[in-house]
């Protein structure tokens, strides 16, 4: 193995969480680090998915970061690479280039106990010591290929949405999508624009309203241009997203007006009582997360989409056999089936007396406000377990995780010391609190991405954002040790 490169802080992935953490370190006027990431392109998730109809379903002033803000959106919704451009732009402006190592693969990070260092192993032999190790690889970087006998024997191409080949012609052929979530939703018009002949395979349904998207015109990116209005415009969407999010309280008036704008929204685009008794869902709003779509609900009702409810049985190099002994013939087969939040940090990650992360995480994810593990010190996550949500941004989770970070840097300074990890006990006195806050909550209530094999909510933060953010801000140490 070569030398190790020494560096105050490793970030892994070059996302929205990555560059934030990139950023906010030039902001507090720390240089030394360094970007690694797999891919030959920044982006993140925004670089994995360049699937047609790929865009974010959170309003764009939500998605851009508060000291960011971007005048040039199109539309209230961006799209994915309206979003990329924004994350290129970010790194051009704060002179990111220079700390990003694109298309390097980190193969193991082990904390050095005798040094209270991170020791950061590269694919090509090289690596780091770093004294922090950042991981913002996020909840949405490793695809999740559904569990269907014979997947791989299909004769066609079989692509994941995450790994989308454009150069695939699609016009005039019989394509098969697993999956009816919020990728299939965007995906799916898309396709039938381009003239394919769809099947899509529907394991449940799921709640879909509207989106209430626009473009932006010349008056909108001009008001963008005056000083504090993107803060207000950014502030109104926030708040708004936090009331909706009351339509998750089981029982609540919010919850039954939610229902209902659902049901109306079904209702005038699928006008046959047959199909919108296939497309009702039998769990409650929220559960899942939820679609917003204008045209989604209405080309499932359209001739060029079958859609197939019965069960998978197995793919064959032919097509799709379902439960109903069908086999649904198919040229290519498409899988809108999500990410693997329960291993999406697969690199190898060794903390204090030579315990791995996924030992530690064997009954599933769980972490210190999503930031911190016990057992691993200086080591951050950025949007780390239990920082999900399905009502707002996950950016305004990102920058409160930033600051802490920064703080934690800062603090390890003044007490002259090399490390600070979270206390067991108080890592597990917090996870205690998040599933017994969880446990009647609407999220437990189904089976989606949220919850790991065992049955745990592992992805939802319970609360609204700004205790998120309060309580994280508020964290004085007491319950970290230094060495």
């Amino acid at each position: 193995m070569n030398p190790l490169t020494r560096v105050d802080v490793l970030i892994l992935g070059a996302g929205m969480s990555g560059l934030a953490m990139a950023t906010g370190l030039l902001r507090a006027g720390r240089r030394d680090f360094v970007v690694v990431e797999q891919s030959t392109g920044l982006g993140g998730t925004w670089w994995d998915n360049r699937y047609p109809g790929a865009a974010v379903d959170v309003p764009a002033p939500l998605y851009s970061f508060s000291f960011a803000p971007n005048p040039r959106w199109s539309r209230r919704f961006a799209s994915a690479a309206e979003i990329l451009a924004y994350q290129q732009q970010l790194a051009r402006e704060h002179g990111l280039q220079a700390h990003l190592q694109l298309g390097r693969r980190v193969v193991e990070a082990r904390f050095d106990e005798a040094r209270g260092r991170w020791q950061i192993v590269l694919d090509d032999g090289s690596g780091f010591d770093a004294r922090a190790f950042v991981c913002s690889t996020g909840p949405l970087s490793v695809p999740r290929w559904p569990a269907i006998e014979g997947l791989h024997s299909f004769a066609g191409p079989c692509l994941h949405t995450a790994r989308w080949d454009a150069r695939l012609p699609l016009a005039g052929r019989r394509v098969g999508v697993i999956g009816t979530g919020s990728t299939a939703a965007q995906l799916v018009p898309e396709l039938v624009r381009q003239g394919a002949q769809l099947t899509v395979f529907q394991r449940t349904p799921n709640w879909v309203l509207p989106k209430l998207d626009r473009r932006y015109g010349t008056i909108d990116r001009l008001l963008y241009r005056v000083p504090g209005w993107n803060r207000a415009v950014r502030l109104t969407w926030a708040a708004g997203s936090e009331l909706f999010r009351r339509g998750f309280e089981p029982g609540s008036g919010a919850q039954r007006r939610l229902l209902a704008l659902a049901a109306l929204h079904l209702r005038r685009q699928v006008a046959d009582a047959t199909l919108r008794e296939r497309l009702r869902p039998p769990y409650p709003i929220g559960c899942k997360r939820i679609i917003f779509s204008n045209e989604w609900l209405r080309t499932l009702a359209s001739p060029a989409v079958a859609l197939v409810s019965e069960a998978l049985e197995r793919v064959t190099p032919e097509g799709v056999a379902t439960a109903d002994g069908r086999t649904h013939a198919l040229d290519v087969l498409v899988c809108a089936t999500g990410f693997d939040v329960e291993h999406a940090l697969a690199t190898p990650i060794v903390g204090r007396a030579g315990q791995p992360l996924q030992q530690a995480w064997r009954d599933g994810p769980e972490a210190h406000f999503g930031s911190s593990v016990a057992g691993f010190p200086n080591l951050f996550l950025m949007l780390g377990p239990n920082t999900a949500t399905g009502h707002t941004s996950t950016l305004l989770f990102i920058e409160p995780q930033v600051d802490f970070v920064l703080r934690s840097l800062a603090e390890l300074e003044r007490r002259g010391l090399a490390w600070l990890d979270v206390r067991p006990g108080v890592q597990d006195s917090f996870n205690t609190e998040l599933q017994a806050r969880l446990a009647n909550s609407v999220w437990m209530q189904c089976r989606s991405w949220y919850r790991a094999a065992s049955g745990r909510n592992v992805a939802i933060w319970p609360g609204y954002t700004p205790e998120f953010r309060r309580r994280l801000a508020a964290l004085d140490f007491s319950g970290y040790e230094f060495g």
